[in-house]
């Protein structure tokens, strides 16, 4: 168990933060202690998010009958689902923190990989809850054209998600 949560990348993260805590001590102290502080703030800010991110996409997977995703986003819709993956990704709000549990649990509860694909590549490219950011900050002109420049990629990304699925490499 304890090999699943200490993998390399998390002994990185705690040999990198002891690093630079014992760095920023040779520094400041108090800088040390300030940072440390604020990033305890933001490890429990996530700790709560991601729970509660969690929570959600299971009582959604509870509220939506499997059936209904075999059927719609499952292995036999082929296009159908890809284009069905690609508006609920692109009508996904929120954080990866949010976005990804939701996905996953669509996905175990019988989406195919090339649904989950397209959900997930539409939502990092026009999902509806970063749109009006992105307009605030980008502009309306910039957005219209990334979104209307974008709109078939996820189908694509599907597609190809279907084609890469024939090949032994990327079978289990």
């Amino acid at each position: 168990m304890l090999g699943n949560i200490f993998d390399s990348t998390t002994l990185g993260f705690i040999i990198a933060a002891i690093v630079l805590f014992v760095v920023l001590c040779a520094k400041d102290v108090s800088v040390a202690v300030s940072a440390t502080k604020d990033g305890l703030t933001l490890f429990f800010r996530y700790v709560i998010l991601i729970v509660c991110a969690m929570l959600v996409a299971t009582y959604v997977q509870a509220l939506i009958p499997k059936e209904l995703i075999t059927a719609y986003l499952g292995k036999q819709s082929g296009l159908k689902g890809i284009f069905l993956g690609s508006v609920i990704g692109g009508l996904t709000p929120g954080s990866p923190y949010a976005a990804m549990p939701f996905f996953a649990g669509i996905m175990r509860m019988g989406a195919s990989v090339p649904t989950g694909v397209a959900m997930v590549c539409a939502w990092g490219l026009w999902s509806i809850g970063r749109l009006p950011f992105e307009v605030a900050v980008m502009g309306s002109k910039f957005t219209m054209i990334q979104v209307v420049s974008s709109i078939l990629l996820p189908v694509v990304a599907g597609l190809m998600a279907l084609v890469l699925q024939s090949f032994k490499f990327f079978s289990p």
